[in-house]
């Protein structure tokens, strides 16, 4: 089995960007052993590109690949930009399987976080937990559940994970959201 994943991360604009978590060989490699006897090819956002001056060419190029792969690793060790999160968009758009590498206690992911009044515990930020058809701690964790979820002939989540969201949003909380009961009522939709 041939397994095509695009690979989900941030990319190194320059000298600023020199701290940042990217995948690398290492993740790859990961991947690769995870995902064993299954053979992996990665699609790099990060690979040389003829002409950086054509933005919607490099857009096109990276939606192209999400289109193309099996599967989508999100790199989510650390905070990310808006990029992941419009790759992750894309694949439920495109029908791609959808996995997020995201350890605990980490930026997306933690045991105990108290924020907006609220203590939650066992947090995953909800961008990932209602996007992504797997949540997993290592890239070789990642590598595996795409070579069995494959095996399996899983389905991807598809647009209807947003219909959901939004459904039990204004089922269970609108209600109570007395900010957005305000603008609705001013804008005569309540």
């Amino acid at each position: 089995m041939q397994l095509i994943v695009y690979c989900s991360g941030s990319i190194q604009k320059g000298a600023s960007d020199s701290r940042k978590i990217c995948w690398t060989e290492r993740e790859r490699a990961a991947v690769a052993s995870g995902a064993q006897p299954a053979h992996v090819v990665f699609l790099n956002p990060d690979d040389p590109a003829p002409d950086l001056n054509d933005t919607a060419a490099l857009f096109g190029r990276d939606m192209y690949q999400v289109q193309s792969a099996d599967a989508v690793i999100v790199d989510a060790r650390e905070r990310r930009g808006i990029g992941i999160g419009i790759e992750m968009l894309a694949s439920r758009l495109f029908g791609t399987l959808l996995v997020a590498v995201v350890p605990p206690d980490t930026y997306y992911r933690m045991n105990n976080l108290t924020y907006r009044g609220s203590t939650v515990t066992q947090y995953v930020h909800p961008h990932l937990a209602i996007l992504a058809d797997g949540i997993v701690e290592t890239f070789e964790d990642a590598g595996c559940w795409l070579r069995d979820q494959k095996a399996a002939g899983a389905r991807p989540k598809g647009i209807e994970s947003l219909e959901a969201a939004i459904d039990a949003y204004r089922e269970r909380m609108l209600p109570q959201d007395e900010p957005m009961m305000t603008i609705l009522r001013l804008l005569g939709r309540s």
